[in-house]
């Protein structure tokens, strides 16, 4: 499935793929973008996401074999902390929430797929909430009950004009149901989840229609853009 962006002029909205395929590789012109569409970072690559304020950036340095640590510097350049669990050669997606302390990534974690995480500026410390992805999680596994939780992969999309709430979409392997051994199936959901209560927008879930792109809703709540 092709690349997904803020814009979500995305991908097939087939049930066989994520909406952000971002295989390993080295092209390192692909790295880059901007605060909206998210900044692209790729294994082996130099690359710099500026936060909107600038008062911090998330670096990745040039290597070769081993990957140096992904880094949160302040404006001068200086490691205000490391980011472990996107340290391990995977391409990702960076946005930036609007007042640059929050921002969440759509992880490559092999097989075309990527999972969201999400992450609060915390003093001189980085740390990752897992609360809104876990209830994304629960949200597409109540609606499908024959996916297991541990296949389902929330895809963040974009954050909404607050700056605390952030678009989904929730994405599995084709093989999910069947191999949780109870038959049925299911399809990506959307849904607008609060960054800092981890509580999903009921009245924002929406099941992916049609087996076109996958395409934001944009009625009732995802029209405030």
């Amino acid at each position: 499935m092709a690349a997904l962006s803020a814009a979500l002029a995305i991908a097939p909205a087939r049930s066989d793929a994520p909406p952000q395929a971002t295989a390993f590789n080295t092209d390192c012109p692909s790295v880059g973008g901007n605060i909206k569409q998210g900044y692209q970072f790729i294994a082996t690559c130099a690359g710099r996401s500026y936060s909107p304020d600038r008062r911090y950036s998330i670096v990745q340095r040039a290597y070769d074999d081993e990957q140096p640590a992904i880094e949160l510097q302040d404006a001068r350049g200086r490691t205000i902390a490391t980011l472990k669990s996107l340290s391990d050669d995977m391409p990702f997606r960076l946005f930036w929430a609007p007042d640059s302390r929050w921002f969440f990534v759509n992880h490559h974690v092999g097989s075309f797929m990527d999972e969201m995480q999400l992450f609060e500026i915390t003093g001189r410390s980085v740390i990752e909430r897992r609360a809104l992805v876990q209830s994304a999680v629960r949200t597409a596994t109540g609606r499908f009950p024959c996916l297991p939780p541990r296949g389902v992969l929330p895809n963040g999309a974009r954050w909404m004009p607050d700056g605390r709430s952030i678009v989904m979409v929730t994405i599995s392997r084709p093989s999910a149901c069947s191999e949780s051994g109870r038959p049925g199936s299911w399809k990506p959901l959307w849904m607008i989840g609060d960054a800092h209560t981890g509580r999903i927008d009921r009245s924002s879930i929406r099941v992916a229609r049609g087996e076109g792109e996958l395409r934001e809703p944009r009625d009732g709540v995802y029209a405030r853009r």
